[in-house]
């Protein structure tokens, strides 16, 4: 074996470790990349695959193992977790493991075994001072005491999470075992959850290399992931540091260089010979990694070529595989989510095909987005895809500045030739209302400053013009399957000819730099044709009443609305047989209803709607004092089933519905003076002794000059043909009526203000 000599090394024996070792600091040759017989020792990049250029897989494996940190070379290291942040949160007992032997305790490492040419004993020893060490770096105090078990409601969240905004693209999906995946390996052992979720809020403060991107996760989000993280955790009793090993662990540190990786501001000059000099066939005793014949042959291919200059391309690929951008994104037809991990890639909008779904191309991205959004986006992860699950992660400016100036100065696109209209109102308008409802239509798909005409919502159309190159826009609107197949966006100049000849004499070039102009002003363009749809009336008319199935507010999809001749006005529950809402004046707005698929709500055409208490309005109650059974919105009423209504003379509905064996029926009557609803409930035999009927409930209810008047938050009056009683119920005032014996009940509603 030949020690580098001491310039490059700059140690002597007797400085490094013992001198009885036969230790040598590592180089890159035969002995340090060889095959060992562990196969779970061999360290795991993610991004690298068997069919891969062997030179950039190379080149690669030489930053991620951090060999550039030692052994000169024009790549950048990857560098290593930052140790006085790590110190205040791994535990000293996992830690001590990891540095006796980093491949058993963690498998896909890539942290080299420093200490595995020592004894037995003394890696022990060598581990336990070297933790107490680091420990002693702490400079936020010392790790929290473990939190409780995470609640399986916790739990499930974090998994949902976990398996939607990316962290399965880098690692395995729950009961998978995917290629070159990062091990999640023993993670209750080496945080606590308090721990974790610090780290998870903001993974660049341990990690500045950024090879774990920041997902930006709010506290709730890290918990949750945390949580689902820690599942099957066992924390082990912690270990308390020894401060009299401090000074012996410092000592270890310097002897090792572990500052070359893990504080590389500090550390000297790298110690190593350079790459470029390295003969491969040269030995020395290794650091092992354990490394499969694919991963040597690579390095070994690296090693022979690092004097080759690479042109930018190649140098894109190369950054974009360390920071395993391929992962998620393709670009010039390599990369995007592959088998085992496409399935992760979801939207909350199907409507919108697959663009909705799977991260965007970075072909020519350099040429699409302006530089200061592009930089965003690297550097701080801007999201324009809210129905997109997976997040952008931020890398932060560091890690993806070279990144950055090779997509500006190198992706390059043809220049869209066309004549500009003059800059004036004149074409603002010719493009406002090109992309309204009556022409090109684009707000049939796109919001526009948050506003939606359909439920398609894609990227909204304000932010265009400040996140894209003109020139990209003129490109992609004259041929958009030409940059996405997939895409579900029209060409509207077919063969260069627009769909809508007479704007700008037809002229692509004209309508395109028109749309452009509008969209400049960003969220102040005004706003087009169709985003705000006419309304939709529906009244009462000719002396009858009207019926709308719909969602309304507070009842659901099961909602039947009544507007009657008298302009009073009900919306009733058929899933839970009671009354939801009353108001008075014209009926409905319905646009919501009759367009965007009918997922919207009838909107109440009243300023002041009375809204009944959500659960059914009969029940079964020991007494008075007993609590009212708790039903959520939208959902049927246990014991009651609704058996539909008939219609009198003028269309005014009787609602009928079984509960506790006999069969009632709900009529609404409303009179003349245009204030006043009559409701009569029948019932086909007499109540049970512990039947109550919730008439209201509200900030106030208050008693009239009878037992059987009250008012309703001062403006809506009740009349009751049986005795009602008041009672509070979590800052809530209830109205309820016993109906014991009785074969009907009835109340007046009247509304005493317009």
């Amino acid at each position: 074996m030949e020690q580098a000599a001491g310039a490059a090394h700059n140690f002597q024996s007797n400085t490094f470790l013992k001198p009885s070792l036969s230790y040598r600091y590592p180089l890159l040759t035969a002995a340090c990349l060889s095959l060992g017989s562990a196969a779970l020792a061999q360290p795991i990049i993610g991004g690298l695959d068997r069919e891969m250029d062997a030179i950039l897989a190379g080149r690669v494996l030489l930053t991620e193992l951090n060999c550039v940190a030692c052994h000169n070379s024009s790549l950048q290291a990857k560098g290593a977790p930052a140790l006085r942040e790590t110190s205040t949160r791994i535990q000293q007992s996992y830690l001590e493991e990891f540095l006796t032997d980093p491949h058993q305790a963690k498998p896909g490492t890539t942290m080299p075994n420093l200490l595995g040419s020592l004894e037995k004993e003394e890696q022990v020893e060598a581990a336990k001072s070297l933790s107490d060490y680091i420990l002693s770096l702490q400079t936020e105090g010392t790790p929290t005491l473990p939190a409780p078990k995470p609640s399986a409601e916790s739990t499930a969240r974090g998994k949902e999470l976990y398996h939607q905004v990316g962290c399965v693209a880098c690692h395995n999906p729950e009961g998978s075992s995917l290629e070159n995946s990062i091990p999640l390996h023993r993670l209750g052992e080496k945080f606590i959850h308090s721990a974790l979720v610090a780290f998870l809020e903001n993974p660049h403060k341990a990690r500045p290399s950024a090879r774990m991107p920041d997902f930006q996760l709010e506290l709730s989000e890290a918990t949750d992931l945390a949580s689902y993280l820690l599942r099957d955790a066992k924390v082990r009793e912690s270990v308390q540091a020894d401060l009299s090993r401090v000074a012996a662990g410092k000592e270890w540190f310097e002897k090792l260089h572990c500052a070359q990786c893990h504080d590389p501001e500090q550390a000297p000059l790298p110690l190593a010979k350079a790459l470029t000099e390295l003969d491969g066939n040269r030995d020395c005793s290794a650091t092992d990694y354990q490394l499969t014949e694919t991963q040597t042959s690579w390095i070994q291919a690296a090693l022979q070529s690092m004097d080759d200059e690479w042109d930018p391309q190649r140098e894109i690929d190369f950054q974009m595989t360390q920071l395993n951008c391929y992962a998620c994104h393709q670009r010039d037809g390599k990369g995007g989510p592959g088998d085992g991990r496409d399935s992760y890639f979801t939207t909350t909008n199907l409507n919108l095909g697959e663009q909705a779904r799977i991260p965007p191309s970075l072909s020519h991205i350099g040429a699409k987005l302006i530089p200061y959004t592009l930089k965003e986006t690297l550097t701080n992860g801007s999201k324009q895809r809210p129905y997109m699950n997976t997040r952008m992660p931020a890398y932060g400016s560091a890690p993806t500045k070279d990144l950055l100036e090779l997509f500006l100065a190198h992706d390059k696109l043809p220049v869209a030739e066309f004549t500009r209209n003059e800059v004036n109102k004149d074409a603002r308008l010719a493009g406002q209302t090109l992309v309204g409802d009556q022409h090109f239509s684009c707000v049939a798909c796109h919001t526009f400053n948050g506003h939606a005409m359909t439920t398609l919502n894609a990227i909204d159309m304000t932010v265009m013009a400040n996140r894209l190159t003109e020139n990209w826009f003129h490109l992609f609107l004259r041929n958009p399957q030409q940059f996405h197949g997939t895409t579900i966006m029209p060409n509207f100049w077919p063969d260069g000819k627009s769909i809508r000849p007479e704007m700008l004499d037809g002229d692509r070039g004209k309508q395109i730099d028109a749309i452009w102009q509008y969209l400049e002003p960003g969220q102040q363009a005004r706003m087009p044709s169709g985003v705000r749809p006419e309304p939709i009336f529906l009244d009462a008319d000719q002396g009858e009443a009207v019926m709308l199935r719909r969602q309304y507010t507070g009842i659901g999809k099961r909602g039947i609305g009544v507007g009657y001749p008298s302009e009073l006005n009900i919306a009733f529950d058929a899933a839970q047989c009671r009354l939801g809402s009353l108001w008075q004046g014209p009926f409905g707005e319905m646009s919501a209803v009759w367009r965007g698929q009918g997922s919207g709500f009838v909107k109440e055409r009243s300023k002041t709607v009375y809204r009944f208490p959500v659960g059914p309005a009969l029940a079964l109650l020991d007494d008075m004092e007993a609590a009212w059974p708790v039903v959520e919105e939208a959902v049927k009423a246990p014991g009651f089933q609704f058996k539909g209504y008939t219609l009198d003379a003028v269309q005014r509905p009787t609602f009928r519905y079984l509960f506790d064996g006999m069969e009632i029926k709900d009529f609404f009557e409303d009179q003349s003076d245009g204030s006043t609803f009559v409701r009569s409930l029948t019932f086909d035999k007499k109540g049970s002794e512990k039947l109550f009927f919730r008439v209201a409930a509200g900030e106030k209810v208050t008693a009239g000059a009878d037992e059987k008047t009250y008012l309703l938050d001062g403006q809506l009056q009740m009349k009751l043909s049986l005795p009602g009683q008041i009672r509070t119920v979590d800052s809530q005032q209830e109205l309820i009526v016993p109906l014991a014996g009785a074969e009907s009940f009835t109340i007046t509603y009247e509304f005493l203000t317009k």
